[in-house]
């Protein structure tokens, strides 16, 4: 994803608008709480300014003295109240925008993730989802302390000397000049911070994910050494942007410094000279100081700003991308028809990356009930193939074809409902197996869930598991081992019942005599559904109907096993190739 201009991160606010529908009263409330807030404490120096001229005159000072209490406690109820509304209001915009950041993640499709990294996605859904809350919450409340405390500070000051106001508030204007001119820089800091913490977070998942390929190769003091290195970039640009942060307080500060030097020297003679009495000077030091600290909070609001609008700006283009796919473009009918399961293909062409084309020129015609083997050399194309024929990536149009309806025609649901794929490393959730095996039919009853267990040749280790069904699969399906793991996988697909099945190499860690099990279930069950299968093992070829022969992303040959192995010469080197690993294998065993 290329890195946004500041213009471009400000129109992505709008992300940040339709969250707030909810929070109107909240916001509302929050805001006149505030008010309250800077008026009540804008209050306090004036009540000092008269309890200073009572304690002098000797009169009143005990009813001042109770004013200052009470305002005192109305002033830290009204800061309490109106942080909790706020902050509250923070806390919600940060759960909508991450539904909303997740929800948007569901939608989009292979391609897209084909080009992200887990870990940074994971990272703008945690780490920058909190920086915009505290844009919204901590951030709009600080900006807003900060505006009303000079509205309700200034007349005040101005009415009791407006030439020490001028003198005092000199040195504020120069300080916001150069928070103006450091804010772009701030951006361009925390931008990189985001980035670098999203690189972080891919590599630490990445390395939990291999954590048994680094053991298995020795690679720990290398995979640490990248580990270091990624945590030093980070760090470095950490330093940088808080070396930047830092200059923010010192420089505020100094403005206060300056600010009270001046009402010392220049109020002193004031007081003196008789033009301006103890109590005025007692309030308007109050003053002052009322102004500083919202302003110091002003600096570090900045950081807070451009760190939130980083974020924003990285979670935007997530919620800016759209799906490479098209979308369905009718809902599924009331009372669906099933499919026949024909499935035919057109001059298909493809390619992953311009200059690199997959396949080329396919043309073929599986009639419905149909069991198909694909072969070929790695690299062929056969997953590609089933790919598209999945629609997990957009094939051109008019090329795919399932019972005479081009395939980006079918609305979602229907296809899913009647298609399915089982890939050759599938996924499996961290819950019990009967769930895992419902994720196609949620709520499907048992005796469908024990067929489909039953077809996948897993019913006898299933009977043995601990809690059977109700056995938790841990993370990814770690507790399974391959071939476990292989079969669940295809049980879940049969579970659904699917027209179509499409199934990529998902005999490669099954033992031969379980997968001949497989395959003669599948072949006593599949004239109930078309079949399509890539594999690497003569056994299962033996079994298709018909087999399509690829070879750089061409159809160079079809036919049964037998007219293969006696018309193309590529087919025997395969067979040759598959056999002699099929007995290496039988002889491990």
């Amino acid at each position: 994803m290329k890195n946004a201009t500041p213009a471009a991160t400000r129109t992505r606010l709008r992300h940040l608008l339709p969250l707030f529908t909810g929070q109107k009263q909240a916001f509302v409330l929050g805001f006149l709480l505030l008010a309250a807030t800077n008026a009540s404490a804008a209050a306090i120096p004036y009540m000092m300014k008269l309890a200073t001229e009572a304690l002098m005159h000797q009169e009143g000072l005990t009813r001042h003295i109770l004013t200052l209490l009470a305002l005192a406690v109305a002033n830290a109820f009204f800061r309490i109240q109106s942080r909790t509304r706020i902050f509250g209001m923070g806390r919600d915009v940060e759960f909508a925008l991450r539904q909303r950041y997740h929800a948007q993640l569901l939608t989009l499709d292979a391609p897209f993730f084909d080009q992200e990294k887990t870990g940074d996605l994971a990272a703008r859904a945690a780490a920058d989802v909190s920086a915009v809350r505290m844009f919204v919450g901590p951030g709009f409340l600080q900006i807003s302390n900060v505006l009303m405390a000079y509205v309700a500070t200034l007349p005040v000051m101005v009415g009791l000397d407006p030439l020490l106001t001028l003198y005092a508030l000199a040195p504020i204007p120069l300080v916001l000049g150069l928070s103006r001119l450091l804010t772009r820089r701030m951006y361009r800091l925390s931008r990189v911070v985001a980035d670098r913490f999203g690189h972080l977070s891919g590599f630490i998942q990445e390395s939990i994910a291999g954590i048994a390929a680094i053991h298995a190769h020795a690679r720990e003091a290398d995979w640490n050494a990248r580990f270091t290195a990624e945590t030093n970039e980070l760090s470095q640009a950490a330093i940088r942007h808080a070396r930047m942060q830092s200059l923010f307080g010192p420089m505020v500060l100094l403005a206060g410094a300056s600010g009270g030097f001046i009402i010392l020297a220049y109020g002193g003679q004031e007081v003196a000279s008789g033009r301006l009495t103890m109590g005025d000077f007692v309030a308007f030091s109050g003053y002052l100081a009322m102004l500083i600290w919202p302003t110091v909070g002003f600096g570090w609001i900045l950081t807070v700003m451009q760190r939130g609008l980083a974020a924003l700006d990285r979670i935007s283009m997530v919620l800016d991308a759209q799906p490479f796919l098209p979308p369905a473009i009718a809902a599924a009918p009331a009372a669906p028809q099933r499919w026949n399961g024909a499935i035919a293909i057109r001059n298909l062409s493809f390619a992953f990356r311009p200059d690199r084309p997959v396949l080329q020129e396919i043309t073929l015609d599986i009639p419905p009930g149909a069991l198909i083997g694909l072969a070929g050399r790695i690299g062929s194309g056969k997953s590609a193939l089933l790919q598209l024929l999945a629609r997990l990536y957009p094939a051109p149009p008019d090329t795919l074809f399932i019972d005479g309806r081009e395939i980006s025609t079918l609305p979602e649901a229907e296809l899913r409902r009647e298609l399915t794929m089982v890939p050759q490393e599938s996924f499996l959730f961290s819950a019990p197996l009967l769930r895992n095996l419902q994720l196609d039919r949620p709520g499907a009853d048992q005796e469908a869930v024990q067929e489909a267990i039953r077809l996948a040749a897993f019913d006898d280790e299933v009977r043995h598991f601990p809690k059977g069904l109700e056995t938790l699969i841990g993370e990814r399906g770690i507790t399974l081992s391959g071939g476990q793991r292989q079969r669940a996988a295809l049980a879940r697909a049969l579970v659904g019942a699917p027209t179509i099945l499409l199934l990529d190499d998902v005999f490669s860690h099954v033992d031969a005599r379980t997968e001949e099990r497989i395959l003669h279930n599948l072949r006593a069950a599949h004239r109930l559904r078309t079949v399509v299968m890539v594999c690497h093992r003569i056994a299962a070829l033996k079994q298709a109907d018909r087999i399509y022969l690829l070879d750089q992303g061409r159809i160079v040959a079809s036919g049964t096993h037998e007219t293969l192995l006696a018309d193309s010469p590529l087919y025997r080197d395969l067979n040759t190739t598959m056999s002699r690993a099929e007995a290496l294998e039988a002889l491990a065993q």
